[in-house]
């Protein structure tokens, strides 16, 4: 066996633990919650026992004290103190649980930290996550942005730019300091996160870099001193000859190792997926905007014509014809000319409407 594949081994073997870890975790919040709820039931039932008892010791006052009474007393008050001892118990076992949740959200939070690969899991299970809950294509993107910001060790701070027309602008920014460092690459018209339009992976170990001598040190000018980016590749999203990069910006030289440049490339390619799902979702949104407008030109037009036929003894045929004409006579749009009809059940002042039709009858 290779190192390689043992390594492969290694990974996939801490990738079992970690998942059989949080389940059991999520077993034990449930049981954690049903132990909770109990608990209260036990509460509510208590305090309801306390209240009659009360109730009880003061119409005993109100009668007078007995032999029988006495006893009845005594044992409330036994009664009470169980129930004290019972709540106590509860209180201290709900504390435990408590103390429980937050040794397992610290033990979650030590395997996310030891596991790049689930923690990256984690981070795109939280991009699909609000994927179809986003408003925007742009809201879309600025999820990916703090993907990356949580997920790419060295990363402080992110931004996505999007090339359209043969202009960039920032599409999604957590910081304004990174969208100050974009936009001194767009004004420089050099930079990674240009030049990551069209390469996988650019990396700036530190600024000035000699690649980009009108750039040289105006990103640290704004506190990065490193930066990583990514070509977002969803080529159905460049029609135009476009593109779009995710950019990572470090606050330290050489910010990004090789792990964390890995992490960048996958989370780059799972977040092009995730931009052209909500390009596609936007371009849905307005064809079927489109098609309900279209049908409701159709059917106000479908109006329009009715009263035409019926106002002047028209074919369908000519009512179409008098509204296409009178359209690009009074040049407006078809539409504007039939809702006006449809609406008012009004012909043009001018009478071009009854012209024309009279116009397109037959002669004889």
């Amino acid at each position: 066996m290779t190192s390689e594949s043992v390594e492969d081994e290694r990974q996939w073997a801490a990738e079992k633990r970690d998942f059989v870890a949080a389940r059991r975790d999520e077993l034990a919040a449930e049981r954690d919650a049903v132990a909770d709820a109990m608990d209260a039931l036990a509460d509510a039932r208590q305090a309801r026992l306390d209240e009659r008892e009360r109730q009880l010791d003061v119409r005993a006052a109100e009668l007078g004290s007995t032999g029988d009474s006495v006893e009845s007393a005594v044992s409330r008050v036994a009664d009470r103190a169980g129930r004290a001892r019972a709540r106590q118990h509860r209180e201290e076992m709900a504390a435990a649980r408590d103390a429980s949740e937050v040794d397992r959200d610290q033990a979650g939070e030590r395997r996310l930290a030891a596991n790049p690969t689930t923690r990256l899991a984690a981070a795109f299970a939280e991009v699909a996550e609000h994927l179809y809950a986003a408003d925007s294509f742009d809201e879309v993107l600025s999820r990916i942005a703090q993907a990356a910001v949580s997920t790419v060790a060295g990363c402080q701070m992110a931004s996505v730019t999007l090339k359209q027309g043969g202009a960039f602008r920032t599409a999604a920014t957590t910081a304004l300091a990174a969208s100050a460092v974009d936009e001194a690459q767009y004004d420089a018209r050099e930079g990674p996160c240009l030049d990551a339009v069209d390469e996988a992976l650019v990396y700036a170990r530190a600024f000035p870099d000699t690649r980009w001598p009108t750039l040289a040190s105006r990103p640290v000018d704004h506190g990065v001193e490193s930066a990583a980016s990514y070509r977002l590749a969803a080529p159905r999203l460049w029609t135009d000859g476009g593109g779009g990069s995710l950019n990572t910006y470090g606050t330290e030289p050489d910010a990004f190792n090789d792990d964390a440049r890995n992490i960048g490339l996958i989370l780059a390619a799972h977040a092009g997926l995730a931009a052209g799902a909500a390009h596609d979702r936007r371009d849905l949104t307005a064809l079927a905007g489109g098609l309900q407008q279209a049908l409701m030109s159709r059917d106000v037009i479908g109006q329009a014509k009715g009263i035409l036929m019926e106002r002047l003894k028209l074919t369908p045929e000519d009512a179409f014809d008098v509204l296409r004409r009178t359209s690009q006579r009074l040049n407006e749009k078809l539409r504007s000319v039939a809702v006006t009809v449809a609406q008012t059940g009004e012909f043009d002042s001018s009478d071009t409407l009854r012209a024309d039709s009279e116009a397109s009858r037959p002669a004889g």
